[in-house]
Protein backbone atom coordinates (compact mmCIF):
# COMPACT_ATOMS: atom_id res chain seq x y z
CA UNK A 1 0.00 0.00 0.00
CA UNK A 2 1.16 3.55 -0.71
CA UNK A 3 1.65 5.93 2.23
CA UNK A 4 -1.48 7.90 1.28
CA UNK A 5 -3.46 4.64 1.25
CA UNK A 6 -2.20 3.72 4.73
CA UNK A 7 -3.65 6.91 6.22
CA UNK A 8 -6.81 6.66 4.11
CA UNK A 9 -6.62 10.01 2.34
CA UNK A 10 -9.37 8.88 -0.06
CA UNK A 11 -11.71 8.68 2.96
CA UNK A 12 -10.94 12.08 4.47
CA UNK A 13 -14.02 13.59 2.82
CA UNK A 14 -16.29 11.10 4.61
CA UNK A 15 -16.19 13.00 7.92
CA UNK A 16 -17.98 16.32 8.19
CA UNK A 17 -16.79 19.40 10.08
CA UNK A 18 -13.73 17.76 11.64
CA UNK A 19 -10.44 16.18 10.53
CA UNK A 20 -10.13 12.49 9.75
CA UNK A 21 -8.38 10.82 12.71
CA UNK A 22 -5.65 8.23 12.19
CA UNK A 23 -4.58 6.58 15.46
CA UNK A 24 -1.11 5.03 15.39
CA UNK A 25 0.52 2.98 18.10
CA UNK A 26 3.42 0.57 18.46
CA UNK A 27 3.18 -2.41 20.80
CA UNK A 28 4.74 -5.73 21.73
CA UNK A 29 3.12 -9.10 21.11
CA UNK A 30 1.53 -8.86 24.57
CA UNK A 31 0.05 -5.46 23.81
CA UNK A 32 2.44 -3.21 25.75
CA UNK A 33 3.36 0.23 24.42
CA UNK A 34 5.82 0.96 27.24
CA UNK A 35 7.58 -0.85 30.07
CA UNK A 36 6.65 -0.51 33.75
CA UNK A 37 9.22 2.30 34.11
CA UNK A 38 7.51 4.13 31.18
CA UNK A 39 10.43 3.63 28.80
CA UNK A 40 9.28 2.92 25.24
CA UNK A 41 12.23 3.63 22.93
CA UNK A 42 12.37 1.60 20.89
CA UNK A 43 9.67 -1.08 20.78
CA UNK A 44 9.57 -1.31 17.00
CA UNK A 45 12.26 -1.35 14.34
CA UNK A 46 14.04 1.42 12.47
CA UNK A 47 12.03 0.48 9.38
CA UNK A 48 8.74 1.05 11.22
CA UNK A 49 9.93 4.33 12.72
CA UNK A 50 10.96 5.59 9.28
CA UNK A 51 7.55 4.70 7.91
CA UNK A 52 5.86 6.59 10.75
CA UNK A 53 7.65 9.77 9.68
CA UNK A 54 6.27 9.31 6.17
CA UNK A 55 2.78 8.83 7.63
CA UNK A 56 3.13 11.99 9.72
CA UNK A 57 4.13 13.91 6.63
CA UNK A 58 0.88 13.10 4.83
CA UNK A 59 -1.31 14.38 7.67
CA UNK A 60 -1.55 18.07 8.57
CA UNK A 61 -1.21 17.60 12.34
CA UNK A 62 0.47 15.19 14.76
CA UNK A 63 -1.38 15.04 18.08
CA UNK A 64 -0.22 13.81 21.50
CA UNK A 65 -1.32 14.36 25.07
CA UNK A 66 0.51 16.11 27.87
CA UNK A 67 1.41 12.76 29.45
CA UNK A 68 3.39 11.78 26.36
CA UNK A 69 5.03 15.19 26.27
CA UNK A 70 6.03 14.94 29.94
CA UNK A 71 7.30 11.35 29.69
CA UNK A 72 9.11 11.43 26.34
CA UNK A 73 9.66 15.11 25.46
CA UNK A 74 9.10 14.19 21.79
CA UNK A 75 10.11 16.45 18.93
CA UNK A 76 7.23 15.31 16.66
CA UNK A 77 8.62 16.98 13.52
CA UNK A 78 8.94 14.96 10.33
CA UNK A 79 12.52 13.95 9.65
CA UNK A 80 13.96 13.23 6.21
CA UNK A 81 17.09 11.86 4.60
CA UNK A 82 18.58 15.33 5.08
CA UNK A 83 18.56 14.65 8.83
CA UNK A 84 18.98 10.87 8.85
CA UNK A 85 19.90 8.74 5.80
CA UNK A 86 17.73 5.87 7.07
CA UNK A 87 14.51 7.92 6.93
CA UNK A 88 12.41 8.48 3.82
CA UNK A 89 9.40 10.83 3.83
CA UNK A 90 6.66 11.64 1.35
CA UNK A 91 7.19 15.44 1.34
CA UNK A 92 10.17 17.77 1.90
CA UNK A 93 11.04 18.31 5.53
CA UNK A 94 10.24 22.04 5.31
CA UNK A 95 6.54 21.22 4.76
CA UNK A 96 5.95 20.31 8.37
CA UNK A 97 2.53 19.46 9.87
CA UNK A 98 1.30 21.06 13.08
CA UNK A 99 2.65 19.57 16.29
CA UNK A 100 -0.34 19.58 18.65
CA UNK A 101 -0.10 19.00 22.41
CA UNK A 102 -3.37 18.52 24.30
CA UNK A 103 -2.27 20.01 27.60
CA UNK A 104 -5.24 20.85 29.83
CA UNK A 105 -3.29 22.55 32.59
CA UNK A 106 -0.47 24.00 30.45
CA UNK A 107 2.24 21.74 31.90
CA UNK A 108 4.43 21.85 28.78
CA UNK A 109 7.70 23.44 29.92
CA UNK A 110 9.20 26.41 28.12
CA UNK A 111 12.20 24.30 27.07
CA UNK A 112 10.16 21.46 25.52
CA UNK A 113 11.53 20.17 22.22
CA UNK A 114 8.23 20.87 20.44
CA UNK A 115 8.74 24.60 21.05
CA UNK A 116 11.65 24.95 18.65
CA UNK A 117 11.34 26.67 15.27
CA UNK A 118 11.53 23.52 13.15
CA UNK A 119 7.74 23.11 12.80
CA UNK A 120 4.59 24.96 13.90
CA UNK A 121 3.28 23.98 17.32
CA UNK A 122 -0.15 24.31 18.89
CA UNK A 123 -0.75 23.85 22.61
CA UNK A 124 -4.41 23.26 23.52
CA UNK A 125 -5.11 24.30 27.13
CA UNK A 126 -8.14 24.86 29.34
CA UNK A 127 -9.78 28.27 29.33
CA UNK A 128 -8.61 28.90 32.91
CA UNK A 129 -5.06 27.52 32.58
CA UNK A 130 -2.03 29.73 33.13
CA UNK A 131 -0.16 29.43 29.83
CA UNK A 132 1.82 32.66 30.05
CA UNK A 133 5.13 30.79 29.71
CA UNK A 134 3.99 29.46 26.32
CA UNK A 135 2.93 32.74 24.77
CA UNK A 136 5.14 33.57 21.80
CA UNK A 137 6.64 30.07 21.73
CA UNK A 138 3.57 28.32 20.31
CA UNK A 139 0.01 28.92 19.16
CA UNK A 140 -2.01 28.60 22.37
CA UNK A 141 -5.63 27.55 21.87
CA UNK A 142 -8.05 27.66 24.80
CA UNK A 143 -10.79 25.02 24.89
CA UNK A 144 -13.59 24.08 27.32
CA UNK A 145 -12.83 21.45 29.93
CA UNK A 146 -14.53 18.06 29.63
CA UNK A 147 -15.24 15.47 32.33
CA UNK A 148 -11.66 14.37 31.77
CA UNK A 149 -9.23 16.70 30.03
CA UNK A 150 -10.41 18.97 27.23
CA UNK A 151 -13.37 18.93 24.87
CA UNK A 152 -11.97 16.83 22.02
CA UNK A 153 -14.78 17.81 19.68
CA UNK A 154 -13.89 21.47 20.17
CA UNK A 155 -10.24 20.69 19.41
CA UNK A 156 -11.14 18.93 16.17
CA UNK A 157 -13.37 21.82 15.09
CA UNK A 158 -10.52 24.25 15.80
CA UNK A 159 -8.09 22.19 13.71
CA UNK A 160 -10.63 21.83 10.91
CA UNK A 161 -11.13 25.60 10.93
CA UNK A 162 -7.36 25.95 10.42
CA UNK A 163 -7.45 23.74 7.33
CA UNK A 164 -6.42 20.44 8.94
CA UNK A 165 -8.19 17.57 7.18
CA UNK A 166 -6.22 14.64 8.56
CA UNK A 167 -4.57 14.22 11.96
CA UNK A 168 -2.08 11.62 13.15
CA UNK A 169 -2.91 10.68 16.75
CA UNK A 170 0.15 9.22 18.47
CA UNK A 171 -0.98 8.93 22.07
CA UNK A 172 -0.74 8.47 24.92
CA UNK A 173 -3.12 5.74 26.06
CA UNK A 174 -5.49 8.00 28.03
CA UNK A 175 -5.92 10.45 25.17
CA UNK A 176 -6.33 7.61 22.67
CA UNK A 177 -9.01 6.01 24.86
CA UNK A 178 -10.90 9.31 24.92
CA UNK A 179 -10.87 9.49 21.11
CA UNK A 180 -11.92 5.84 20.77
CA UNK A 181 -14.71 6.14 23.35
CA UNK A 182 -16.07 9.22 21.58
CA UNK A 183 -16.14 7.39 18.25
CA UNK A 184 -13.58 9.79 16.80
CA UNK A 185 -11.02 7.32 15.47
CA UNK A 186 -11.46 6.70 11.75
CA UNK A 187 -8.44 4.47 11.14
CA UNK A 188 -5.96 2.52 13.27
CA UNK A 189 -2.38 1.78 12.26
CA UNK A 190 -0.78 -0.68 14.68
CA UNK A 191 2.85 -1.77 14.55
CA UNK A 192 3.37 -5.01 16.45
CA UNK A 193 6.93 -5.97 17.36
CA UNK A 194 7.95 -9.62 17.92
CA UNK A 195 8.84 -8.93 21.57
CA UNK A 196 7.37 -9.32 25.05
CA UNK A 197 7.39 -6.97 28.05
CA UNK A 198 5.05 -8.82 30.41
CA UNK A 199 4.12 -5.69 32.34
CA UNK A 200 3.66 -2.07 31.37
CA UNK A 201 1.22 0.29 29.68
CA UNK A 202 -1.37 -0.92 27.20
CA UNK A 203 -2.45 0.98 24.09
CA UNK A 204 -5.65 2.27 25.73
CA UNK A 205 -6.12 3.40 29.31
CA UNK A 206 -9.49 4.47 30.66
CA UNK A 207 -12.37 5.20 28.33
CA UNK A 208 -15.93 3.94 28.50
CA UNK A 209 -15.63 0.33 27.31
CA UNK A 210 -16.17 -1.93 30.32
CA UNK A 211 -17.96 -5.08 29.08
CA UNK A 212 -17.96 -7.31 26.00
CA UNK A 213 -21.33 -5.77 25.13
CA UNK A 214 -19.50 -2.49 24.47
CA UNK A 215 -16.66 -3.94 22.40
CA UNK A 216 -15.78 -2.00 19.26
CA UNK A 217 -15.22 -4.19 16.24
CA UNK A 218 -12.99 -3.01 13.41
CA UNK A 219 -12.60 -4.07 9.80
CA UNK A 220 -9.07 -5.26 9.03
CA UNK A 221 -7.93 -3.62 5.79
CA UNK A 222 -4.32 -4.75 5.48
CA UNK A 223 -1.64 -6.86 7.15
CA UNK A 224 1.99 -6.45 6.07
CA UNK A 225 5.58 -6.68 7.27
CA UNK A 226 7.48 -3.57 8.31
CA UNK A 227 11.03 -4.76 8.80
CA UNK A 228 10.76 -7.41 11.54
CA UNK A 229 7.41 -5.98 12.71
CA UNK A 230 3.84 -6.52 11.55
CA UNK A 231 1.69 -3.55 10.49
CA UNK A 232 -2.09 -3.78 10.83
CA UNK A 233 -4.52 -1.30 9.24
CA UNK A 234 -8.13 -1.24 10.45
CA UNK A 235 -11.18 1.00 10.43
CA UNK A 236 -14.49 0.98 12.32
CA UNK A 237 -17.21 -1.24 10.95
CA UNK A 238 -20.12 0.78 9.59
Amino acid sequence: MRISELVGTDEWHTVDGRPYVVYKYAATLDGRIAAMDSTSQWITSAESRAEVHALRAVCQATVVGSGTQQADNPHLAVRSTKDDPNLQVAVPVDQQPWRVIIDTNARTPADARVLDAVAPTMIAVAEDADASHLEGAATVVRLPRAKQGLDIGALLRELHHRGVRGIFLEGGPTLAASFVSAGLVDRIIAYIAPALLGRGKSALQGGTIETMDDILRYELLDVARSGPDVRLIARPRN
